[in-house]
Order: C-alpha cells, then sequence, then structure tokens
C-alpha cells in the first residue's frame, strides 16, 4: 500500500524547504498546504498569487484528494495545523492513516520572519500552540511520540538531519535530493511571494545572521505573540531528533 506523510508545520519553520528536498526525491506526490485553501480566498489580505489551482476548498474535499493521490502514488503534504485544527483533531481515522512528522523553530525567529511578510497576522497564526495540539492528539492516538524536527537543526545540519529522518520513515537517503536549481515548483504558485528565498535557492543554507530581540520589542503585540507560543515550542523541542540515536 501507498504511504502517505504529514509534515505538520507553524508558519517560517523551515518546512517548505524541507518539502523541497520531498519534491527532488521523485517518489512522492507532494502536495503543499492543501489545507490552507480552506481558509483563504481571493480576496484575502494574506499575501498570495494563484489560489485557483484546482485544489478543493473544504476539508472533506482537501482529505479525498490526498485519498485518491494515494492510490496511485505515495503523498507527501506540508501543511499548517491551525488551518483545520477542529477537524483534525476529530478525525482519528485519518490522523490514523499517516505517518507524522513536526517541525519547529523558535518562535522569536518564526515571528519576525512572519511578521516581515505579513504585518496582520493574527495570534493563532504564528502557529505553534496548533501544531502542538495535533501532536497531543497524534500521540494519544498512536501511544507513540511522533517524531519533530527543529527547523534550525535542519538548516545547519542538513544531511544529518536528513539522512535521520528517511530512518525514521523507513526512506532510502538521497543525497542527490539536497540539491536542486533554482526554480518554483508548481505546488508554491498560489503561495509564491511566501517563498522566494526558496525559490531562489540551490540547497538547505544556514541562517547567516543572528536574532535580535529588539526585532520583537520594537512591536509590543509581538511580545505577547512570543510570550503565548514559547511553552509551546519548548514542549515539543525537547522531543527534537537531532544528536540523539
Amino acid at each position: 500500500m501507498n504511504r502517505m506523510i504529514a509534515l505538520w508545520a507553524h508558519p517560517r519553520s523551515r518546512s517548505t524547504v524541507l518539502e523541497r528536498v520531498f519534491i527532488e526525491r521523485g517518489d512522492f506526490e507532494v502536495f503543499h498546504e492543501p489545507f490552507a485553501h480552506m481558509a483563504f480566498n481571493e480576496q484575502s489580505a494574506i499575501p498570495h498569487d494563484d489560489l485557483d489551482c484546482g485544489l478543493p476548498r473544504t476539508y472533506e474535499g482537501i482529505k479525498s484528494l490526498l485519498r485518491s493521490t494515494r492510490e496511485r502514488r505515495h503523498v507527501f503534504h506540508k501543511d499548517m495545523c491551525y488551518h483545520c485544527l477542529d477537524e483534525l483533531k476529530a478525525d482519528a481515522d485519518f490522523l490514523l492513516e499517516q505517518q507524522h512528522v513536526f517541525i519547529i523553530r523558535e518562535p522569536g525567529r518564526a515571528i519576525v520572519s512572519h511578521f516581515a511578510m505579513f504585518a496582520q497576522m493574527p495570534l493563532h497564526a504564528i502557529g505553534h500552540k496548533a501544531l502542538y495540539e495535533v501532536f497531543c492528539r497524534v500521540t494519544k492516538l498512536t501511544g507513540k511520540i511522533p517524531y519533530v524536527i527543529n527547523g534550525d537543526d535542519l538548516a545547519n545540519q542538513p544531511e544529518e538531519t536528513l539522512r535521520r529522518l528517511c530512518d525514521h520513515l523507513q526512506l532510502d537517503f538521497l543525497p542527490e535530493a539536497l540539491r536542486w536549481e533554482p526554480s518554483c515548483p508548481p505546488q508554491w504558485q498560489a503561495w509564491r511571494s511566501w517563498h522566494k528565498d526558496a525559490e531562489r535557492s540551490t540547497h538547505i543554507v544556514a541562517s547567516t545572521s543572528d536574532f535580535d530581540a529588539r526585532q520583537l520589542t520594537a512591536h509590543p503585540h509581538l511580545v505577547g505573540y512570543y510570550n503565548t507560543h514559547r511553552p509551546f515550542y519548548e514542549r515539543m523541542n525537547q522531543f527534537t531528533q537531532q544528536g540523539r540515536s
């Protein structure tokens, strides 16, 4: 039977570059944030490009698409839990039929990056809380701690991080999938403006700048966002796989 792998993320977690590795592998049908299409339309203030890309706009429709695709190919989808949180938590069957990977990033860095893209972002869209809720739901359903990657580990040690992930998922590690030509994969067209750096990249790149907390404190509401989501990051970060045997 073909498999379905879900990469659950929050915005600006480095999830898109991990998705790019799976696009380069070539052995999965890759979907980029299909559940986001539940939440947005052409009038949305959130930066977007071409939302008329043929994806369904309902939870059941998106789930049906993923399942039908799985009948002919392995499926990998990257999604944000906050787009479909209530539906996911209530859908044990769908959660149990997937392999789950969670990716997190220190919320200060993620918030600053998110704010630069969309200054009107609401509190829940920071995403760590929703991610943690689905993490807990999967843990309860399976009796096992799901696999967690820290996005900064991915950036700083990409080959080691990907080897460990492939071992966990029982996939062949394909080192050639860590290099690519600069381009915009078709999956990114709807949200292209969010992924300019990833589009210009040729491989996973470490951050070249230190985080400056003044980028948060200059906007008091961002400090509140940080304080709300930091505890959920800390709870999940204790389960990251980097450096573990």
